[in-house]
């Protein structure tokens, strides 16, 4: 019923987009812009941001864009994990054997890091994403994971992708160490006020509409109502599409969003 009212070819704003087909903010560039700086030095990356922000939307075109001769990845989606499981998860990414104690699987996998960067040119980016659940214990081990070469070598990327509350943990004493090896260190902010017209028309230029229903107020008032996050700020423009076509509107204003907003 919403493509067929708005003239669209599917539904705007989905999960589905393919990761060429992302909106680049200023602030995504700046993200992406970094990950390229890791992709020549490596070693351990911080990324944070609130969610909708759009981290893990950036590290699928970042890991899209990473040519396969020279690079692999491995991304660990379960964070909250106790020290073996967290080793094992690991491990079995790198296609390592199952061993039951932890001291082979660190072996295992600092082998087959060593075996991927050395005999078959590659470097390995391994991505932990909702980082803020890994527990401290998990986060020491991969300090030590992560030491080549008596700390002199870094052979791998490590992706650390959470809520702005995990680098305050990284601040405490306890993880000190840690947080001190990090090389880069990146808050991804939401969009700007500017840059939400542009979002929304790019989302549905996508699916075959050229010209958006939305008026300049229904623009500042999802702006408001968002706070710029990508994930929010599409929810509530196609929730005021679906709000537009009940009222058979063909221009959408600022009643429309805040109807909208009352239902999400």
């Amino acid at each position: 019923m919403l493509e067929a009212y708005y003239g669209l070819n599917g539904k705007p704003f989905g999960k589905s987009l393919k990761p060429s087909e992302l909106f680049i903010s200023k602030n995504t560039a700046e993200l992406l812009s970094r990950l390229d700086y890791m992709k020549v030095n490596r070693g351990i990356m911080l990324i944070t941001g609130h969610p909708g922000a759009g981290k893990t939307s950036t590290l699928r075109l970042f890991l899209n864009k990473l040519p396969d001769i020279s690079f692999k990845s491995f991304y660990q989606p379960l964070s909250s994990v106790n020290v073996l499981d967290f080793y094992r998860q690991i491990n079995t990414a790198l296609g390592g054997e199952p061993y039951h104690f932890k001291s082979r699987l660190f072996s295992s996998i600092q082998n087959a890091i060593c075996d991927m960067v050395t005999n078959s040119k590659i470097t390995p980016v391994f991505i932990f994403d909702e980082a803020h659940l890994l527990k401290n214990e998990d986060l020491v081990e991969l300090q030590i994971i992560s030491n080549f070469n008596m700390d002199s070598l870094d052979p791998a990327i490590f992706i650390l992708a959470g809520q702005p509350h995990l680098k305050d943990r990284l601040l405490r004493p306890v993880l000190k160490s840690f947080y001190q090896r990090v090389i880069l260190k990146f808050h991804l902010a939401p969009m700007e006020a500017d840059e939400i017209a542009p979002f929304i028309g790019h989302n549905l230029k996508i699916r075959g509409c050229s010209k958006p229903p939305f008026s300049e107020a229904a623009i500042n008032a999802i702006f408001k109502n968002s706070g710029g996050f990508p994930r929010m700020v599409a929810d509530l423009a196609l929730k005021t599409m679906t709000c537009g076509m009940q009222t058979n509107a063909t221009l959408l204003t600022e009643e429309h969003v805040f109807s909208a907003a009352q239902e999400l």
